[in-house]
């Protein structure tokens, strides 16, 4: 397999198992909090289209990590962030524009457009340092 396609995998993979992993554990916390019944199945979620998008790693990767390794972490997990963001706005107003929805559609206060929610910065970020890792480890 080539080296490429393999990287997109990895990547794919890595992102859409950890956000069923953090939708399952954010709904079951957000329950607990309000009183109500968790459900313990923590049942968790994902779209399709996250494939390409995570995977884009593959191809993002070596243009972000590389010249950033240097950096001090926290600029580097910031300057991640933004980028996430960006692409987080970009594709979901890609797939509202093409199909006329956008899978993740944000209520909180602190959304942009419904497409980019800044209250998960704390979440974007450890996931950047968990990308990063696993760039240049794995």
């Amino acid at each position: 397999m080539n080296e490429m396609l393999r990287t997109f995998l990895k990547f794919a993979t890595l992102g859409v198992t950890s956000e069923i992993v953090f939708t399952s554990l954010y709904q079951a916390v957000g329950d607990f909090r309000g009183n109500k019944k968790v459900d313990f199945s923590l049942k968790g979620y994902s779209y399709a289209w996250m494939i390409p998008i995570y995977g884009s790693v593959a191809v993002l990767g070596p243009a972000l990590f590389v010249p950033l390794q240097g950096v001090f972490i926290l600029w580097r997990l910031l300057i991640y962030t933004l980028v996430l963001f960006l692409i987080e706005y970009v594709t979901g107003w890609m797939l509202l524009k093409t199909t006329g929805k956008c899978p993740w559609h944000y209520e909180s206060r602190w959304h942009i457009h419904h497409l980019v929610n800044l209250s998960y910065t704390p979440f974007w970020m450890f996931f950047s340092a968990m990308v990063e890792y696993f760039y240049f480890h794995y």
